[in-house]
Formats: structure tokens, sequence, C-alpha cells
């Protein structure tokens, strides 16, 4: 949240998408995201990082009116299409995206659904904007819209297949091994997919030559949960298209490869790639299923959705999050803390404390500043980002002994240093 704060914060004042709290200057080096200018006269109108929340949460909620349309075309039924797009609205995975903070992958759900609409209804000029906007969310974007050309060759969409394969291929090669790199950056999450190997190349190869190595790294308990979340609310529909599972096929090979727990949690923003995928597919599915009783699949398919929102969603009625509403003594101490914070001071922070000092020049996570800040705030009772307490405590006692610094205490455990 602060990274995106910072970022579009300097980009109102001029300076570009840059910041301080990510490897390089650039946000664009990390993640190519034009589509960000579209965003950024909302945020310089409202300069918050509510207005991103905002901007997200509509985003993800007018999804639902393409897939409505969409749903209503393929199945030509309307009682069909309003159960696919409560499904869409009371999916547990959405949920999850808009409750972790703001990404810009998050944008690519409605405007992909939104492309996949006008590639359905054969309004060519309307489908390759909303492609363009999609691809412009995230450099990787382009990845998932080449499949979408596939699928359209599938479906003998023959001039609209190839122009998106040549289109999706053109952009990321430009994107990722072109202005990424021109920007210090490039593809830097490679290292989660190590266990392959250290470059793309030799991540395929191993993908492709090692299947003792690909096995033990696809079939584990939490690869299985992983899927059983994904799919129980739409009934599992999507395994009855295959064409239509073309969609979901980049994105599932995304996260099953890894090892990096947070992509196949369904905890986080890493399954908005997913999503267009598995309503489209279960649309088909229930194309394909049609001979069969349509009251019992449609009782069955709104069991499944009930079951999945009920279990899975942080938005359940169960344990849904209240004490958001309620009073909170660590919050009230961190508002206090806060107010002593000049506007234009370099700050090092706790990550619960960056998104709300992040509309600055210099902001950093403690321990990583590149500069000896202005002020630094740390939460006593928390180590988050150092190796152990041991290192935490000679990262404090190296500022406190420094004699830079005057030392304010909140609640003995909430420390705030100040620069002289």
């Amino acid at each position: 949240m602060g990274i995106f704060t910072q970022i579009f914060w300097n980009a109102a004042h001029g300076n570009g998408f840059t910041g301080t709290l990510e490897e390089i200057p650039n946000h664009f080096g990390i993640h190519f995201s034009p589509f960000f200018y579209i965003l950024l006269p909302f945020y310089a109108l409202f300069p918050r990082a509510y207005t991103l929340l905002w901007l997200q949460t509509i985003a993800l909620g007018l999804g639902a009116w393409p897939l409505y349309a969409l749903a209503k075309k393929i199945l030509q039924d309307q009682r069909w299409a309003i159960i696919i797009t409560v499904g869409y609205l009371l999916y547990p995975s959405l949920h999850w995206i808009n409750f972790f903070d703001f990404h810009e992958i998050a944008f690519f759900i409605p405007l992909f659904i939104t492309a996949l609409y006008f590639l359905e209804t054969a309004q060519w000029q309307w489908m390759s904007l909303f492609l363009l906007l999609a691809a412009m969310t995230r450099e990787d974007a382009s990845v998932f819209i080449f499949f979408a050309g596939i699928y359209a060759l599938l479906k003998r969409q023959k001039k609209a297949g190839i122009g998106i394969l040549i289109f999706s291929a053109i952009y990321f090669l430009i994107s990722a091994k072109m202005i990424m790199p021109a920007l210090g950056g490039g593809l830097l999450r490679l290292d989660r997919y190590g266990q392959f190997g250290s470059t793309a190349s030799e991540i395929i190869k191993n993908i492709l030559t090692r299947p003792s190595l690909l096995w033990t790294t696809v079939v584990t308990a939490e690869k299985f949960q992983y899927l059983l979340w994904s799919f129980l609310p739409v009934a599992f529909l999507p395994f009855f298209s295959r064409f239509a599972f073309l969609l979901l096929a980049p994105g599932l090979l995304e996260n099953l490869l890894t090892r990096y727990g947070s992509q196949f949690s369904g905890l986080y923003q890493y399954d908005a790639v997913l999503i267009p995928g598995v309503f489209i597919g279960a649309m088909y599915g229930i194309y394909y299923l049609q001979k069969y009783p349509k009251q019992y699949l449609q009782y069955l398919i709104i069991g499944t959705i009930i079951t999945g929102y009920l279990l899975r969603s942080p938005l359940n009625p169960i344990s849904f999050p209240l004490e958001i509403f309620q009073s909170n003594p660590k919050w009230d101490s961190y508002r206090t803390i806060l107010q002593f914070i000049p506007a234009q001071a370099s700050v090092a922070a706790h990550t619960n404390f960056v998104p709300h000092l992040a509309q600055r020049k210099n902001i950093f996570m403690l321990g990583q500043e590149t500069l000896e800040p202005d002020y630094l705030l740390i939460d006593a009772t928390d180590a988050f980002g150092f190796k152990n307490e041991v290192e935490f405590n000679a990262y404090f006692d190296r500022y406190a002994e420094s004699g830079l610094y005057e030392i304010k205490v909140f609640e003995g455990k909430y420390l705030l240093l100040g620069k002289k």
C-alpha cells in the first residue's frame, strides 16, 4: 500500500511513478503499468491512499456488468446470467484481492472480461481497445492475452486470434525486454521458480525435462487445497470445457509451478489472472451440461457459490472483521505518533506505518533505508523485516547510541526517534 501511495504521489508531483520502497526507483522497471496514467487524474484530485482503494473496488464491482452480458450471450438465459454474475460478486478470491491493499493486476479482471465480451460479439474495435487497456495493467498481462488469441482461434475467429497473438507477443517483448531493462529492472520475480533454475530459459528447460522435480513442485497438499478453493465456488464447471480452460492455463501454471506460498494461498492478488477464466469456463461448462435437468444444475451451482462464500470469503457473515469499525488502542497510539512527523521529513518506519507516511519523497521500511532518515518509527514488539530479535535490537541500538536522535516513548513500546 505504501509503494503505490508513494509512486502515485510522486507522479502527481511530476516525478513519474518513482519511489524509495522497491528494489529500483522507477516502479515501471518492476512492473510496467502505463494504465496508471488513466488512474492518476483521480488521485491528483483526491490525493489519498483511499482513492486507490475506491478505484480498485469500483473496478472489480463493475466487472459484473460485462460478465452478465457475456453470460447472457453465451447461455441465452437470463437466469443463468444472473447466477454467474452473483457467483462472481460472491467469489472469495475476488474479495481477498480487494481486501489486500491495492494492486495494478486487479484492474485486469474487468478489462479482460469486457474484451472477451466484445470478442464474442465481434465488435473488433472495442475488443482491441479493452485488450490494450488490459495489457497496460502489467507487463505479464500480455501473456494471458496471448492465450486469449488461441481461444479466439478455437472459436474460429481467425483474424482476431492472429491479431491478438501478434499484438500480445510484441507488447510483451517491448515492455519486458526493452522498456523495463532500460529503467533498471526487468522480470525480477523469477526467483520464485528458483527450484527450476535462475533464468527463464533454464526454468522452461527443467520444467520440460525433469518430471520428478515438476511432480514434487505441483503435487502437494497445499496445491490441491488451492485448486479446491479456486473451483469449488463454481462447482468445478471450467473442467467441463477444454477450450475455455485455455484462459486458465497460464495463471494456473504461474501459481502452481512456484514454491512461493502466497501465490497459491488464494488470499492475495495472484488470483486476479485466474478469475476471468474461472467464470468464462463456468459459462461453457454450463453450456455443455445443459442436457441435464436445468433446475437441479442451478440448485447445485447456487449451493457451491454460497458454500464457497461462507467458508472462504473474508466478508462472510460468520467471520466478518467487525473490529475495523471499533476502537483499537494500538491504532490510536499509531495515530498519535504520526502527528509528530513533519510532511517533508524523511522517515524509516514499520510496515504498518508506511502507507500513512508515503506521501513524501523519502520513506523506507525499517532496515532498508538508503540514507539517514530524519525520523524513525519503531514498534518494539514487532521485529517484522528483521531476521531475529538480536538483529532488530542491534538496529535500534545503532541509532539510539549515535547521539543524533531524541527518543520519545509511547505506551512503553512505540518509539519515535527524531534528529536533534
